[in-house]
C-alpha cells in the first residue's frame, strides 16, 4: 500500500496519476476508506510519482510571467502592404518577366548550391506565384508577424521575420541541391510563427513549478499543430515551411535566453535598417549580377 485515502474519489484521483505514469496499481477497500495499492517493486516509483502530485496540486495553479507588450504593432500590416506591392510589379510566376524578377530573384536550388548565388534566399521571399500565394501571405504576415512585434518590437521582429525565412530557404536549397524553385513569403511567416512558439517556450519553462516542462513544450505543439494546417497544402512547399519555422523556434529560444531586457528604439532602429539593408542589397545582387 501506497496510500490510504478516506473518500474513495480521492483514491480514484491518485489512481489516474499512475495509470498515466504506467504504474500497475489497484484500489481496495480497508477497514477505514480506500487504498493505493502497487508491486512492492513499484512502491518507490509511485510515492515519488503521488508526492508530485501533492506539489502540484500545493502550489495552485501556474503563475506565469506576463508576455512582454510593446503596444500596438503595424510591422504585420507593413510587411502584408510591401509583399502585395512587389507583386504588383513583378507581376505572377509564369508571366513575361521582362525585368527578370523571378529569373533573377526565385530561390533556385542548382543556382544557390553550385552557382553560391545566396541572395536568391532573400529576393525569393519577395515574390509570389499567383494572387492567392500572395493573399494568404499578407493575411499570415497580418496575424504572426504582428503578434511579434508586439513582443519583440518592430525593428527586431522584421529582422528576424527575414533572417528566419532566409535560413529556412537556404536549408531548403542544400537540402534538394536541384532545379528546385521556391517562391513567397511563407518560409518567413512560419518563421516568425516559430519565433513566437520559442519565446513561449522559454517563458513557460522559466517558472519554477511543478510540470513547467510540460507547459513549456505545449508551445511548440501549437505551432507544429498550425504548420500541419496551414502549411502542408496540396501545392505548398512543405520543407520550406518546415524549415522556416524550425530555424524560427531556435531563433525564438535563443532570444528568450539571451535577449534579457526589451530592446530601445535606437536598437529597433538599427535593426529596421538592416533588415531594409538586407533586403536591398539582396535585390542589387540579383539584378546587377545578371545585368
Amino acid at each position: 500500500m501506497v496510500r490510504a485515502f478516506l473518500d474513495r474519489g480521492q483514491a480514484e484521483g491518485f489512481s489516474l496519476v499512475l495509470e498515466a505514469m504506467a504504474i500497475p496499481h489497484r484500489v481496495v477497500p480497508t477497514e477505514t476508506g480506500f487504498a493505493v495499492v502497487v508491486p512492492p517493486r513499484m512502491v518507490a516509483p509511485a510515492i515519488a510519482a503521488l508526492d508530485a502530485q501533492d506539489r502540484e496540486a500545493a502550489e495552485g495553479p501556474p503563475r506565469e510571467s506576463a508576455v512582454p507588450d510593446h503596444g500596438p504593432s503595424f510591422v504585420g500590416v507593413a510587411m502584408a502592404i510591401t509583399i502585395i506591392a512587389f507583386f504588383v510589379v513583378s507581376g505572377p510566376r509564369g508571366g513575361a518577366d521582362v525585368q527578370g524578377w523571378f529569373r533573377h530573384g526565385s530561390a533556385v536550388a542548382r543556382a544557390i548550391v553550385r552557382d553560391h548565388e545566396l541572395w536568391r534566399a532573400v529576393t525569393a521571399l519577395c515574390l509570389h506565384a499567383d494572387a492567392m500565394h500572395v493573399a494568404g501571405n499578407a493575411v499570415a504576415s497580418l496575424v504572426f508577424v504582428t503578434a511579434l512585434g508586439r513582443w519583440l518590437g518592430p525593428g527586431l521582429a522584421l529582422l528576424v521575420t527575414l533572417l528566419t525565412g532566409a535560413a529556412g530557404n537556404l536549408f531548403t536549397a542544400y537540402l534538394y541541391s536541384t532545379t528546385h524553385n521556391s517562391v513567397g513569403a511563407s518560409t518567413s511567416t512560419f518563421g516568425a510563427l516559430g519565433v513566437l512558439g520559442g519565446l513561449q517556450f522559454v517563458r513557460r519553462y522559466r517558472d519554477a513549478t511543478v510540470g513547467r516542462g510540460r507547459r513549456a513544450l505545449l508551445g511548440i505543439a501549437a505551432t507544429l499543430g498550425l504548420l500541419a494546417m496551414l502549411g502542408m497544402g496540396e501545392r505548398s512547399d512543405v520543407v520550406a515551411h518546415a524549415a522556416g519555422l524550425g530555424f524560427g523556434i531556435l531563433s525564438g529560444i535563443f532570444l528568450g535566453f539571451f535577449v534579457k531586457r526589451p530592446v530601445r528604439t535606437l536598437g529597433q532602429g538599427l535593426c529596421l535598417l538592416a533588415t531594409v539593408g538586407l533586403l536591398s542589397g539582396a535585390w542589387l545582387l540579383a539584378l546587377h549580377s545578371h545585368g
